[in-house]
């Protein structure tokens, strides 16, 4: 007889491939009614996924008899066969009954939403949950959490949380939090970003960070890891993981508890302790991975990761915003901070582009604030890419400028506003109007396909910078249409030239402490 699961695991690298990859899944718990909010979640993203396209979706409540228009069955032994992946809704009570159905079942895999164990400090909730792990270790079936969201899958067509894309992508991504983890999707997916797995594993009662780690770093459908940590309970398995994922993949570590609050707070969000900074920031840089400091160093880091930022081998950078003065000193003064550098443009370089820019108004030493004719831009932003000193080109996209469709006039203000109704329709900047969103994605894509083809001629990467506020909308600039498709470029878009820098820098120095460990960011 054809064994299933013998077969899948002979032809598996990793032991835990299985259970992403789940022919059926049980939501045993799921609420009906208008109370169901976040209860019943999980199932509702099953099905926005699609996942019954691929396998079966049974909703498990012996309160239902349909929920969404599918049947609902009493109990999980009620469900047909085969199940391999369980979602706990249940409470905390009711927990133990449910895997010992588990066991009779034969299920893979037991994603525990159920909170209520070990992080609640209760000596007896805690011996509660040692004994249903142990109970599941003992029938071959794996445990993720308890108290956390579980898995994000977009192959498999798994999700935690309703609006994630089913687009599978090169990122992997595990955290002790699942608010965290749902924060660190949405906000990589508005950026470009997607995942080949996402994982929220909470109390780690079974399945811990360097489980994921050892996973990760053989799994072919990821390129860069990503992680947000509270605690390690297992020191010398999390470091031993951690080196052996960071020699072969970027992987880049937010830890969490850094401060005597932020540490009380993590052991009372998953019982975790959160252990010595200093300690884990040895581990980390001699294993090689990278630790951010913050969410927004995570998000960044990883386009950086993904992107031509981790090509970057210099520090001299070239600047062109246009857009004012002050933009520009408060810019180099942002660079300059970051350890990089804003070398003046060479005089043959100067004399060049004079030849098109007129002196009143502009500068073209570097940062560079000037609007050159459109016929001669092109030259200018090669003449300032090749030039010396220069290791990479920051700019703003300028997605162009159009004439108005017709019927449609310029905002006006003030004074001008009657001279506004009066005057020949001129161009005016692109979001200065209602742009409609294929505009905006029209525009992104220009400016994409602009930046791409100038790194290409050059040999220079460029980096997308991002204003706000009224000159981003004369500028015609929408962050998530640029975000999206300079991340499909392979371009690293960015908010701020800030930020820029900063990741930059950070991936300078990432490369410096990783000497004489496997080049994880050569090209090709």
């Amino acid at each position: 007889m054809f064994n299933y699961n013998q077969a899948y695991c002979y032809m598996t690298v990793h032991p835990l491939d299985p259970i992403f990859h789940p022919r059926a899944v049980a939501v045993v718990g799921v609420r009906t009614g208008p109370a169901a909010g976040m209860m019943g979640s999980f199932y509702d993203s099953l099905l926005e996924t699609d996942f019954p396209a691929i396998g079966g979706l049974y909703p498990v409540n012996p309160k239902a008899d349909e929920i969404n228009g599918r049947r609902c069955y009493p109990t999980l032994l009620d469900t047909p066969d085969p199940v391999d992946h369980v979602i706990s809704q249940v409470p905390a009570s009711v927990v133990p009954e449910l895997v010992d159905q588990c066991v009779q079942k034969k299920v893979r895999s037991i994603h525990f939403f159920t909170a209520g164990f070990s992080e609640t400090g209760s000596q007896e909730m805690a011996s509660v949950e040692k004994a249903m792990i142990k109970k599941l270790r003992d029938a071959g079936i794996r445990a993720i959490g308890p108290n956390c969201m579980g898995m994000y899958v977009p192959a498999s067509r798994l999700a935690f949380m309703n609006g994630f894309p089913t687009e599978p992508g090169n990122v992997f991504l595990l955290s002790q939090s699942g608010a965290n983890a749902g924060e660190i999707v949405h906000g990589l997916v508005s950026r470009g970003v997607r995942f080949s797995k996402a994982i929220s594993y909470g109390n780690g009662a079974d399945l811990r960070a360097h489980d994921f780690l050892d996973y990760a770093a053989d799994d072919p459908e990821t390129d860069v890891v990503t992680a947000y940590i509270e605690g390690v309970q297992d020191g010398r398995a999390f470091f031993d993981a951690l080196k052996r994922c960071a020699r072969k993949k970027p992987t880049i570590i937010l830890k969490g508890g850094r401060t005597q609050s932020g540490s009380q707070a993590a052991h009372s969000h998953t019982g975790s302790l959160a252990g010595s900074i200093e300690i884990f920031d040895a581990a980390c840089r001699q294993a090689g991975a990278m630790r951010a400091q913050t969410m927004d160093e995570l998000h960044d880091l990883v386009v950086a990761a993904t992107t031509n930022t981790r090509f970057i081998k210099g520090r001299g950078v070239a600047l062109f915003g246009g857009g004012g003065g002050g933009f520009a000193v408060l810019s180099a003064d942002a660079i300059d901070r970051e350890g990089l550098t804003v070398p003046r443009m060479p005089k043959s370089a100067v004399d060049k582009m004079r030849e098109y820019i007129p002196v009143a108004g502009s500068s073209v030493n570097n940062p560079i604030d000037a609007f050159p004719p459109e016929e001669h831009l092109e030259d200018m932003l090669r003449l300032v890419a090749t030039a010396k000193g220069i290791d990479m080109f920051f700019m703003s996209p300028m997605t162009g400028w159009r004439q108005p469709p017709p019927g449609s006039k310029p905002a006006a203000t003030g004074a001008g506003k009657s001279k506004a109704k009066k005057a020949k329709p001129a161009p005016v900047p692109a979001a200065e109007l209602a742009l409609t969103q294929e505009q905006k994605l029209e525009n992104a894509n220009k400016a994409a396909d602009q930046m791409r083809s100038l790194e290409d001629d050059t040999g220079t990467p460029v980096i997308a910078v991002l204003r706000s506020g009224r000159m981003a909308r004369m500028m015609g600039q929408s962050k998530s249409a640029m975000s999206e498709a300079g991340y499909r470029k392979g371009i690293g878009v960015y908010p701020s030239v800030a930020r820029a820098a900063r990741t930059v820098a950070q991936m300078l120095e990432w490369k410096a402490y990783r000497k004489g460990l496997p080049d994880i960011f050569k090209k090709g």
